[in-house]
């Protein structure tokens, strides 16, 4: 009996069928297969990712925080004594100072000119310190993806910086600490400072200028006029050395105690690295790579 055309196209769609639900799923296979190897990699690219940050970054930010720490207090001695000789000297009395001369003129601009590139560069090192700092830590949230635990109640979830400060590896303490104390520095109150002496330092000028342009309206004038011109240009110098001297001892100051905040934060900070390495026993921190 000849099969119907009706069967016979049934038959026909039949194998059409199984034929595309063959290729797709060797597709599916195939992509399978490719997903397989993409995560074996992505795996494999992360644990390269955490011995860098482990092995090898997280070593070298130790290495540089402990000369930053030596440095400091280095600096600190050197402020301290700075400051302690600034001050016996004006308390004594002994400090002199020549006045109206060309060779004062010029070390007095050129110590205002050293004293804005101090404190140009100053600011460019605390801030490059600290871009360099953010750049590694903003690197270091991008390589993991903290998923949020679903809770019933709206309670405020700790921030992925305080929950990897926690539980994470310790180079989420060593630039997040390192960060924080950075922007606790006193250094705005140094750039302050210099520019107070850059201040002082440049008001010398105007009045030896002054004083040698009425010397020369004098010309041959009564020695009343000479007389009275040498009396205001040394109450003029006393007075501004008088605001100089305060300036360079608050500028002293100032710099002492940034150095001795400096020692303070990398000893601080040090320590916060060894409780990371160390803490208490506690749940194995999981992480997922992105």
């Amino acid at each position: 009996m000849m099969p119907s055309a009706q069967s016979l196209g049934n038959w026909n769609l039949k194998e059409k069928t199984t034929k595309k639900i063959d290729k797709t799923r060797a597709v599916v296979k195939d992509l399978h297969s490719r997903i397989r190897v993409a995560i074996h990699r992505i795996d494999s690219i992360s644990k390269t990712i955490e011995e860098l940050r482990d092995k090898e970054l997280q070593p070298q930010l130790e290495e540089l925080i402990d000369g930053l720490s030596r440095m400091w207090q280095v600096m600190f001695d050197c402020h301290k004594l700075q400051f302690h000789i600034i001050s016996i000297a004006y308390n004594n009395g002994s400090a002199k100072i020549s006045i109206q001369s060309e060779s004062h003129r010029q070390i007095t601009i050129l110590l205002e000119n050293e004293l804005d590139s101090l404190s140009s560069c100053f600011t460019k090192w605390i801030g490059a310190q600290k871009s360099y700092l953010q750049a590694i830590n903003d690197w270091l949230f991008k390589c993991v993806f903290l998923p949020q635990k679903p809770t019933k109640k709206k309670r405020k979830q700790p921030s992925p910086s305080l929950t990897l400060r926690r539980s994470g590896p310790p180079i989420y303490v060593t630039c997040g600490v390192w960060l924080e104390k950075l922007e606790d520095l006193p250094a705005k109150a140094v750039v302050e400072a210099i520019k107070g002496l850059a201040g002082e330092t440049a008001n010398l000028l105007p009045r030896q200028e002054k004083n040698q342009g009425k010397s020369a309206n004098l010309g041959n004038g009564s020695d009343l006029g000479i007389n009275l011109l040498r009396d205001e240009a040394s109450e003029d110098c006393i007075s501004g050395f008088e605001r100089f001297r305060l300036s360079l001892e608050g500028f002293l100051g100032q710099l002492n105690n940034f150095a001795e905040c400096s020692v303070k934060m990398y000893a601080e900070l040090h320590k916060s690295i060894q409780d990371a390495k160390n803490p208490p026993t506690q749940p194995p921190f999981q992480q997922e790579v992105v």
